[in-house]
């Protein structure tokens, strides 16, 4: 495309590199200059994310070019052709730029340099010759780390933009690693800024963002990680480098607890198999008191019919498998009480059969095990911060819009304040090697009141986020996937658990779903009979205040007929 300097000068521009150009040929130290100013703007909204881009800048003398590569775009352009044309003697000479740090913070100097051997555009990418690298990360083992450290042990230093001392800085993790190995290979240097309060951050519309995307997004840092997803929002304005590890968004949920022994008596059967035994109780009752009614007037017997209460008893007499008083005189009498007596005793031998394995069988509460399990529960679960359901925030399947719905952002005393109440799930990251991540929330006591879930939430892979036009993208992604076959990140991530975490508590989650009995059997207490006195004292306290009841009646009976 030949696009020339008028009022539709950036339309064109966007045209050609949505469109795909890579290399660019701009004639006149203005038109280089709007071409620079418009440099940025113009990829970040656009599509293309190829950040190894050619520029030949045609001007007439070199003083052009020291004011050229006084623009901030230059620094993302390493790959720069300048021809110094003069019309009149048509003299030509050709020039390209060199950057390198003076050894001071913030220190990314350029250097006009002639171009020899006919190699217009040569390799700068082999050795960068300190110049710094901005990253933005978090505290967030295993994923990232970062403390103030002594000059020998550091690998990078505070980024000056944000007025931060030089302090000597020392980044782990397996993600800052990754950087920190590309800087040995490459002979560049690390300036780090933390932000523990925006955390990652939100990008909006109108390009302004917190956090560490929104410094990406204003090219305050060059690479940013800690556990960053594929976030569709952010990658409007900013791109990503090859996948550096996966990770699953799983919660940490209340363990089961062991069932209160007074409840022994019912485990046997489900609610739905109560109700089912309840109804067959009541049916039953009602059969022996009408067919018994039938009965008498039928044979014309002179005894007398069944009431309801000796019916109840019959029918806890077939349930209890004990003996009943049965009649035989009618056919249909004697079909009824067989099938009364076979249904009581198949009752309660189930009964008895589910009764022994409850008392010998340690028994707990219902588990929530699934993120299904999560959302019917209706529990509550939370985190720092709103990235955490970013991924699922669309999401039209209804257990995962009722998990949205129930998703809370609380601070960290907050969090710390209910690990022991039982009524909140803790949403984290379970890392590519079985880590859970954060913990800061936690202390050994209370990982051993919590379980992970069996599935994950959802999952998906890490990456580091940097800028459309960041230049050394694709010798970032080759290293990446180098490493990444190397399987050295199991080692990384290994050593900053051992390092900075409490491994106690990542055993205690990692075993969670364990339970720890002492043996197959339980022996049985007097705490199992609990039940069945609760029972003997309700019925005890029940009769005696009917009985009470009916004495007071048959007082107040006699006195009225006196």
């Amino acid at each position: 495309m030949v696009i020339t300097e008028d009022q539709q000068f950036l339309h064109h521009f966007q045209n050609g590199v949505d469109g795909g150009c890579q290399a660019f040929i701009v004639q006149g130290e203005s038109t280089v200059f709007e071409f620079l100013d418009a440099f940025f703007e113009v990829h970040e909204l656009s599509e293309q994310r190829t950040s190894s881009k050619k520029l030949i800048a045609v001007v007439e003398n070199f003083d052009s070019i020291e004011r050229i590569c006084n623009h901030s775009a230059i620094t993302e352009l390493p790959d720069v052709l300048f021809v110094v044309w003069r019309e009149k003697d048509s003299d030509v000479q050709l020039f390209t730029t060199e950057s390198f740090s003076d050894g001071s913070r913030g220190s990314k100097i350029i250097r006009i340099v002639p171009v020899a051997d006919d190699n217009y555009f040569p390799e700068k990418g082999a050795d960068l010759k300190g110049v710094p690298i901005r990253m933005r990360t978090l505290d967030y083992p295993p994923f990232s780390y970062y403390e103030e450290t002594t000059p020998d042990k550091a690998n990078a230093r505070y980024d000056p933009q944000y007025g931060t001392p030089d302090t000597p800085l020392l980044v782990d993790g397996q993600e800052p690693l990754i950087l920190v190995e590309f800087c040995r290979l490459y002979n560049c240097t690390i300036e780090a800024f933390f932000d523990e309060d925006e955390l990652w951050g939100e990008v909006f519309e109108n390009h302004t963002g917190t956090g560490m995307l929104g410094a990406v997004l204003r090219r305050e840092a060059d690479y940013a990680v800690a556990a960053i997803y594929c976030w569709e929002e952010p990658y409007k304005f900013v791109t990503y480098t090859a996948p550096l590890s996966r990770s699953g968004i799983t919660v940490l949920v209340p363990k089961p607890q062991l069932l209160a022994p007074w409840r022994t008596p019912l485990l046997s059967f489900s609610s739905m198999l109560w109700l089912a035994v309840g109804a067959a109780f009541c049916l039953g009752i009602f059969a022996v008191w009408i067919s018994d009614g039938i009965r008498v007037r039928v044979t014309g017997s002179n005894g007398q019919a069944k009431t309801f209460s000796d019916s109840v008893l019959v029918l806890t007499g077939f349930f209890m498998e004990q003996g009943s008083d049965m009649h035989n005189d009618l056919t249909s009498s004697i079909f009824l009480y067989s099938t009364l007596l076979f249904a009581g005793f198949m009752i309660g031998n189930m009964y008895g059969a589910g009764l022994a394995s409850t008392m010998t069988i340690p028994q707990y509460e219902k588990p929530i095990d699934t993120t299904y399990d999560l959302a019917a529960s209706g529990m509550l679960w939370a985190a720092t911060a709103i990235n955490w359901i970013l991924s699922i925030m669309t999401s039209t399947q209804p257990h995962l819009q009722t998990l949205v719905q129930n998703y809370r952002i609380l601070d960290t005393e907050e969090l710390i304040r209910h690990r022991t109440k039982r009524d909140l799930g803790y949403v984290g990251e379970r890392s590519e090697f079985d880590h859970f991540s954060p913990v800061d929330f936690l202390d050994e006591e209370s990982s051993l009141l919590l379980q992970l879930l069996k599935d994950d939430l959802f999952w998906q892979t890490c990456i580091a986020a940097i800028t459309k036009t960041w230049p050394f993208k694709e010798r970032l992604n080759d290293l990446i996937m180098r490493v990444d076959q190397s399987g050295i990140q199991y080692y990384w991530e290994a050593q900053t658990v051992v390092r900075y975490m409490n491994t106690k508590i990542q055993r205690n989650l990692l075993y969670s779903r364990q339970m720890e009995t002492e043996g197959e059997a339980e022996v049985l207490t007097v705490s199992h009979f609990l039940g069945a006195f609760m029972i003997l004292g309700f019925g005890s306290t029940f009769g005696t205040a009917v009985f009470v009841l009916e004495k007071f009646v048959n007082y107040k009976i006699k006195s009225s007929n006196k």
